[in-house]
């Protein structure tokens, strides 16, 4: 994938930002034991992430990097970061922690995370810099006291232009200006975003142009399996935010049981392609993912049941729906093996009259022992049971 080929390999290379940049390098140059954390806020495809690999490599630091959305308790940030936490300071322990996506801790989910995370930022003998999307997140907010905020901005169209005509370049494409600018238009500052429409030929013709919200729903109504496929091609984000995209429309729509399942089940293994490609990095495999979606999914539940609505279903709570889901899987497959049924099948046909079932304090617990579960699955459990409870 040219979005990775072509990643900066320093910080001279990096497009825009010059500014968030130099303020992030004077932060770590002035922390000290008992300083607030560095908080990079901006939107995806800005550079933060980068931005925090090259600084902690060009310093010499060797990089701790978590993701706070999944590692959401206290128990599994406080494994993962416990050493880094109690090592020495910067200029003799060369450890620099990074939480990325903290604004993914949603609400009750965190299960004390965020308290632990500004504890550990006072206690941490080594500086901790953290990364979010949505400065207006409440976790982000919670987090204000421990943090300084430097802010990453979309570049400007003729920074995006200038990278992606030295890629063309070196790949020796022939794009015109006019073309150029349409993907720079289309991406809308997301760098990344620009070089994998390039990339892919992807078309930023102004009338194909979609939201994602426009993108998958014009995928769950189209008539033909081709007419999803096209609508999946404009979906503006990356791959996996697609995936959450369609899953969210899924769960919320009102199709019946069987094809909700069935549909989850399309979905469950486009999930399976993408992390097999993201793990082996072989982006040649993306190519496979629409048509696979296209093929199964709107097979499944493509007349128009489905919708999704952006404004109504924000970030957090998308992310909250995709981790419960994975939850009800993770349940699902352990149970289903123990009485020897498939997954699908105890999702389907079980699942409801055990969420019932661990309406009683006792039975949950000791499911959740006998299935040896971790302790935020009994909070899980009893959050679902009580909703099934009211159903």
């Amino acid at each position: 994938m040219w979005s990775e080929k072509y990643r900066p390999v320093s910080l001279e290379e990096m497009v825009g930002n010059r500014e968030g940049r130099a303020k992030f390098q004077l932060w770590l140059k002035k922390w000290r034991p008992g300083s607030k954390a560095a908080l990079l806020v901006g939107p995806p495809g800005t550079g933060k992430t980068t931005t925090v690999h090259l600084v902690a490599r060009e310093m010499g630091l060797q990089l701790v990097e978590l993701n706070a959305s999944d590692s959401r308790t206290k128990e599994k940030l406080s494994r993962k970061m416990g050493e880094a936490i109690a090592s020495t300071s910067l200029f003799g322990g060369t450890s620099l922690i990074f939480l990325d996506e903290v604004d993914g801790l949603a609400g009750r989910a965190d299960y004390g995370a965020v308290d632990f995370i500004k504890d550990a930022v006072r206690k941490s003998e080594s500086p901790v810099v953290m990364a979010a999307n949505n400065p207006e997140s409440d976790e982000v907010k919670k987090l204000g006291s421990v943090t300084s905020k430097i802010a990453f901005q979309r570049p400007e169209p003729s920074e995006v232009m200038s990278r992606l005509e030295e890629i063309s370049q070196k790949e020796r494409l022939s794009v015109s200006k006019d073309q150029m600018a349409k993907v720079v238009e289309a991406a809308n500052g997301d760098l990344r975003a620009a070089i994998n429409f390039l990339q892919s030929g992807m078309p930023a013709r102004k009338d194909e142009e979609l939201t994602a919200s426009e993108s998958v729903n014009a995928f769950f109504g189209a008539v033909d399996e081709a007419s999803a496929l096209r609508a999946l091609r404009a979906y503006p984000g990356q791959p996996r935010d697609k995936i959450r995209d369609l899953f969210t429309a899924v769960v919320r729509s009102r199709v019946h049981e069987e094809r909700k399942a069935s549909a989850l089940d399309a979905l469950s293994r486009a999930d399976v392609v993408m992390g097999r490609i993201m793990k082996g990095k072989d982006w040649r495999l993306l190519r496979y993912l629409d048509p696979l979606l296209a093929s199964d999914l709107w097979k499944a539940v493509g007349d128009g049941g489905p919708r999704f609505t952006l404004d109504a279903v924000p970030w957090p709570l998308q992310l909250r729906i995709w981790n419960d889901s994975r939850k009800l899987k993770d349940i699902a497959g352990v149970t289903g093996k123990r009485v020897g049924i498939s997954q699908k099948s105890f999702l389907v046909e079980d699942m409801p009259y055990l969420l019932r079932l661990c309406a009683d304090a006792g039975f949950r617990d000791e499911l959740v022992k006998s299935l040896g579960l971790e302790e935020n699955y009994s909070v899980f459990l009893t959050k679902e049971s009580g909703r099934a409870t009211r159903r």
